[in-house]
């Protein structure tokens, strides 16, 4: 089965050391837990590009992304060929759609 390349954009980075960061200064057990989790959905779209789902906000299903949701965060991404592009990684309670 073809594998999909998977890209963290640069902000997408920063977003995931950010969590990681903060839940490290409240439970060193639940940062590993939810990297952990992250990493291996991650891994899932690189088999499964197209399991996220689609937003049903108009303005962010214009720009092609499409999600998924990890426990409390949630993954914007694209797919673009055969890469997945990674674009943030937010906290479901954030106004996300005004930092797409």
């Amino acid at each position: 089965m073809l594998q999909y390349s998977i890209r963290l954009l640069k902000i997408a980075e920063e977003d995931f050391t950010e969590i990681i960061n903060y839940l490290s200064g409240v439970s060193p057990k639940a940062a590993n837990e939810i990297a952990d989790k992250i990493e291996s959905n991650l891994s899932l779209l690189s088999a499964n590009p197209f399991m996220g789902r689609i937003p049903k906000d108009e303005d962010i299903k214009n720009l092609n992304y499409r999600y998924i949701v990890v426990d409390n965060y949630i993954i914007f991404y694209t797919v673009e060929g055969k890469t997945v592009y990674i674009h943030r990684i937010f906290h479901g309670a954030r106004d996300y759609k005004s930092l797409l």
